[in-house]
């Protein structure tokens, strides 16, 4: 079995769980960046959705979690004006790789409320896309040191939330249902 089938096969049972009433939302959540966490071997993931009202959609952070870690669901909002310039970097292609994150231009509006307050230096992320509507994000960051992403990452890291948007996609109760999503072009 290829490390994306385990990948593959490990969300699959850890969402029939959760849908079948076996796992909490926080217990689900801290499972789900286990996987990322041991796939890419990264020092922090983040899971960031939309929220609020449309024309005026915040970023929400709403789980991260350090390698090693306990889960963190302290959330943490990135207006519009700060995460515009990104997301239309992202959106482009489905992933965003940045190796040295303070200087990447795409992430100038958001280097002082979530770079600098975070201490993340290198970023890999990849959008949380359905039906051309993107709903969020999950991201890999490295906090100590800058780091040249692999393609092998930037794959694993694709296969991993496109399975989740998949997995979420077939159940009549996800939350998917119920988040704001902005068409998957730029703002």
């Amino acid at each position: 079995m290829t490390p994306q089938e385990q990948d593959v096969a490990h969300l699959q049972e850890l969402l029939g769980a959760f849908y079948a009433g076996r796992m909490d939302r926080n217990a689900i959540r801290s499972a789900v960046i286990d996987v990322v966490l041991a796939r890419i071997r990264c020092q922090r993931v983040s899971m960031w959705k939309f929220d609020g009202k449309p024309g005026n959609l915040s970023l929400l952070c709403f789980a991260s979690k350090a390698a090693g870690g306990e889960l963190d669901v302290s959330e943490r909002r990135l207006a519009q004006n700060e995460y515009r310039d990104y997301f239309n970097a992202l959106i482009e292609r489905g992933t965003h790789v940045s190796g040295d994150a303070l200087n990447d231009p795409a992430l100038q509006a958001m280097r002082e409320p979530y770079l600098v307050a975070n201490n993340v230096r290198s970023m890999l992320d990849a959008a949380f896309m359905l039906n051309g509507r993107a709903y969020g994000m999950v991201c890999c960051e490295e906090t100590r040191a800058l780091r040249d992403w692999r393609a092998g990452d930037v794959l694993a890291l694709r296969a991993i939330v496109t399975r989740l948007a998949l997995l979420m996609s077939g159940a009549p109760e996800s939350v998917l249902w119920t988040t704001p999503s902005l068409p998957a072009r730029a703002l």
